[in-house]
């Protein structure tokens, strides 16, 4: 079958490369200059002067900002003084603006998160960002989106649903209380760019909860594997959920364009060629016959590592031939994948990060180590020699006597997916 599928693979489907996007320039980061005791200091009269500089060079750095969706920089900016807040757009007052939405934003939950603190990720800079919300102690943390939203609950029932922007500490409260079950979340804008939908998913009861802020409940609709655990993985890691976008229909779920019947057919015929098992296949937690979706620059990849081939494969769903194509090459981006979710990132904003290779992890046992596969030669190899994870309870955390490096955040990050505070603060 291994072979069987490999000339399959690179014969059938033609050799592919996914085109790099047009990137946003990256303002370099000002350096420190040391003090000079023979320069005599700047006076207060001199410093004043930042607060007249034209309105039109504020609005220009400004949108630089907002370019690389460093939205967390741009309200730093704006509270400088109150002429740099006049000449500027206020992210409360434009909740609706998508410039102030995160974007590509992951929430580092297992390494970092301590109470009232998170830590954020920008995969497309690669900057990081360390948030503190008081507003967390008067909620509990449900799940975070892939492009940063956190979903929360309040403390007190009935624990009403409410979504935070980490950015710019806007709050958009709902109506609905949350499901005791829930784990993962999306977000879904509209097209002037207020939150249209919060989706919310029931990791026990295979649920799908939809709903508006103005809906006073959850539209639930119960999906059988293995549409769920394909939807899951879509919602939960690769950015890829507003290709598979469902769509409510009285008691059931169709898509929004015959664009997403078609991605799901190829998926589902690809699946029945090969013989995998649809419901274990995106269920996540094997080493082989298992697979991820993931979006970058534009285009969804399909991620599967079979058993008796011992490198993942890389596809490209082509939206001309409707075919998933191999894909040899993907340019400057390293792709993480792990037991639960998967990443795209940059590897020039990465240090350590090298471009055209998957990263993924398996388990043996009670730990879990981290490869690394060049797409274009094959090549694998095992990234450090001792365990970089150990299994406590459920999930694989990272071995704590050793420094962390950038491979082992992002590999952290696929592996698990935290549980929700108010599941667990209901266990018995």
């Amino acid at each position: 079958m291994s072979q069987e599928l490999e000339r399959a693979a690179v014969t059938a489907m033609a050799p592919d490369e996914v085109p790099t996007p047009l990137a946003t320039p990256v303002l370099p980061l000002a350096k420190r200059m040391k003090e000079d005791p023979a320069v005599p200091a700047m006076a207060t009269e001199d410093c004043s002067r930042w607060s007249t500089l034209p309105p039109e060079l504020l609005r220009l750095i400004a949108e630089s900002l907002l370019g690389t969706n460093d939205v967390d920089c741009y309200v730093d900016f704006r509270a400088v003084c109150p002429s740099w807040r006049a000449a500027t757009d206020d992210p409360k007052d434009n909740t609706s603006d998508r410039r102030f939405h995160p974007r590509r934003w992951i929430v580092l939950d297992q390494v970092f998160q301590s109470e009232g603190d998170f830590f954020l990720l920008n995969t497309d800079t690669g900057r990081f960002v360390h948030r503190k919300l008081p507003l967390l102690s008067e909620h509990y943390v449900v799940a975070t989106t892939y492009s940063g939203y956190v979903v929360l609950a309040d403390k007190s029932p009935p624990h009403v649903a409410s979504v935070l922007n980490p950015l710019t500490g806007v709050v958009v409260r709902f109506a609905m209380t949350v499901p005791p079950d829930v784990g993962v979340a999306h977000v879904v804008l509209s097209g002037g760019g207020s939150l249209r939908t919060l989706i919310l998913v029931g990791n026990s009861s295979r649920t799908h909860y939809m709903a508006g802020p103005d809906n006073q409940d959850f539209t639930t609709v119960h999906m059988a594997s293995p549409d769920y655990d394909l939807l899951f993985k879509a919602a939960v890691g690769g950015g890829v959920y507003t290709y598979l976008n469902p769509y409510l229909d009285g008691e059931h779920y169709t898509y929004l364009n015959p664009y997403v019947e078609g991605v799901l057919t190829v998926i589902y015929n690809f699946l029945g060629t090969y013989r995998f098992d649809p419901l274990k296949f995106f269920s996540g937690h094997g080493n082989y016959d298992r697979g991820f979706l993931v979006g970058l620059a534009g285009h969804m990849l399909l991620i599967f590592k079979p058993s008796g081939i011992h490198y993942p494969c890389v596809l490209r769903f082509d939206n001309a031939t409707h075919q998933l194509m191999l894909v040899q090459r993907i340019g400057k981006y390293a792709i993480f994948v792990g037991h639960q979710r998967c990443l795209a990132v940059d590897s020039d904003k990465f240090p350590g990060v090298e471009e055209n290779c998957v990263y993924y992890t398996q388990h043996l046992g009670s730990s879990a180590f981290i490869y690394k596969c060049n797409i274009a030669d094959k090549k694998v190899e095992r990234i450090f020699e001792s365990d970089d994870f150990v299994r406590q309870d459920k999930q694989f955390v990272l071995v704590a006597d050793r420094p962390f490096t950038i491979i082992h955040i992002l590999s952290s990050y696929t592996i698990n997916i935290p549980d929700s505070q108010l599941a667990s603060q209901q266990m018995p």
